[in-house]
């Protein structure tokens, strides 16, 4: 079993908070990063790393410590792609983002998120995942002043994260996390949603994770566990809860990798690991444990960092525990 954080590691609450927050600012609004600003990302962005294998977990990320929010660095970069000063709200956790506009035609100019990918790496002792935010949740949020159709520019955006993927794959990263909340709440939009994951996951060896947070999954499963090239469906457990039983009566194929998104960012109570583990035990029609992603059901990135190094270690501890009881069994 893998225990893994979905999202980022906060860095509010560190010593030089205020610095990262000001950087982070001047990032987004094009602000060229000097050597000193770089500095600073670098060295928060290693202690996130080592709070999150400090905690026990398996497969970590940077922290996203770059990003100011979980959409606009990363979409700001594609041509064609502005970020607005208003703030909107990502649907799931909740969590603000800047406005993003398609001002033209939309693509793809040059890596954006790689050598992130490469200093997280370098400096990890346990393997280094990327989230990315998915097309058809950026074209939900976005305001539209080229295509004129949310379908036509989510396809748009499909094909420009999918060279940033192929880009990500090249430099070596072997887990891709794609973030699409806005399907939860758009379910009729699923037959659009399969085109639109076709085109994003063309020539992806790398296993590319499906992350929904923030809702149930009446009305797409199980056909969102037979996307193509799909390698993990990532779930929201505590939102979610009672659609997973779904996981019973259609269990995910034997090719998927099963996330269980089931500790919560948006509270500071800190889950009790054997709690979480008697939760999980309980889901009838999981897969075998070597095929699930144990993670976190919301961004961590709002928590006072020592409130969610204590989370992770929960989950961590959780994983453990379950896998020593699959081991009692046998």
């Amino acid at each position: 079993m893998i225990a893994t954080n979905n999202g980022s590691f906060p860095w509010r609450g560190s010593r030089r908070a205020a610095e990262i927050d000001a950087a982070r600012a001047g990032h987004l609004r094009g602000a060229a990063p000097g050597a000193e600003l770089e500095a600073l990302f670098d060295q928060a962005t290693q202690r996130a790393i080592e709070e999150q294998a400090r905690a026990g977990l398996d497969l970590l990320t940077d922290g996203m410590i770059r990003r100011s929010d979980p959409i606009g660095p990363f979409i700001g970069r594609l041509q064609g792609m502005s970020v607005g000063d208003r703030l909107v709200r990502l649907p799931g956790d909740g969590a603000e983002c800047r406005l993003p506009i398609a001002e033209t035609e939309v693509a793809w100019r040059e890596p954006i998120l790689v050598e992130d990918y490469l200093f997280a790496s370098r400096g990890s002792p346990k393997p280094v995942k990327v989230v990315l935010p998915g097309p058809y949740t950026v074209a939900f949020l976005a305001e539209d002043r080229a295509y004129g159709d949310p379908a036509s520019l989510a396809m748009a955006l499909a094909f420009a994260v999918n060279q940033e993927l192929r880009a990500l794959q090249a430099a070596g990263a072997a887990f891709l996390q794609i973030d699409e909340p806005a399907l939860l709440e758009r379910r009729e939009d699923f037959p659009i949603f399969t085109r639109i994951w076709e085109v994003l996951g063309r020539g992806i060896t790398a296993v590319l994770c499906l992350h929904l947070a923030g809702g149930r999954l009446e009305e797409i499963y199980p056909g969102v566990a037979r996307l193509k090239r799909l390698g993990c469906l990532s779930v929201d457990c505590l939102a979610g809860r009672a659609s997973l039983r779904l996981l019973e009566e259609e269990p995910v194929p034997e090719s998927l990798q099963l996330g269980l998104g089931i500790v919560d960012g948006r509270s500071e109570h800190v889950e009790d690991p054997e709690a979480i583990a008697t939760t999980i035990a309980g889901i009838r029609g999981l897969p075998p444990h070597d095929r699930i992603h144990l993670g976190t059901a919301s961004d961590l990135g709002g928590l006072p960092p020592e409130v969610a190094a204590a989370k992770l270690r929960s989950l961590a501890q959780a994983a453990r525990l379950l896998e020593g009881g699959s081991a009692a069994r046998r």
